[in-house]
């Protein structure tokens, strides 16, 4: 591309780049990388705009991008999420008569989750293991690791509320 021809782009359509990204982000920060690693795609050649739809396909690509980043800010709040819930007490205090708190994850666990879920709660809690290494060990990806421990915490979490009811 030539130089001219990207300041022309960028001089026609930068700002209403940067308002889609601050609209969808509410970051200004956040909005203006955004934008910038869109443009610098552009410049190097990795994404290729069409004369006749400049404006549709930035704005296309500004808006994947910042679905993108709004999709790894929400897998960092529910990680976030995760390790409080892990390091807080239980929800309720089990009564004298019922079996004890961990009895009944026991239970839980051993009858109400899948195999692999099973499997990752064992090797994150009894074993200590990190993401990373239940991953490899099981050879599946670390979203796949953390996909069967917000699963088996649903459940585990959904069955303690219905003995309680």
């Amino acid at each position: 591309m030539q130089k001219k021809e990207f300041e022309d782009i960028f001089r026609r359509h930068y700002e209403r780049m940067i308002r889609l990204a601050r609209h969808m982000l509410n970051n200004e920060e956040e909005a203006k990388d955004v934008v910038s690693d869109v443009l610098t795609k552009v410049w190097h050649g990795s994404i290729h705009i069409y004369e006749n739809q400049q404006e549709a396909m930035l704005l296309t690509c500004v808006h994947h991008r910042c679905i993108n980043l709004l999709n790894r800010r929400s897998i960092k709040t529910k990680v976030h999420q995760m390790i409080t819930l892990e390091n807080s007490p239980p929800v309720s205090v089990p009564t004298i008569d019922s079996p004890s708190y961990s009895d009944r994850i026991r239970l839980i666990i051993d009858n109400k989750l899948s195999s692999k879920d099973r499997l990752v709660v064992t090797m994150k809690y009894e074993r200590k293991m990190k993401y990373r290494e239940m991953a490899k060990e099981l050879g599946i990806s670390e979203a796949a690791v953390y996909k069967h421990l917000v699963h088996a915490m649903k459940i585990i979490k959904d069955e303690l509320r219905n003995g309680d009811e």
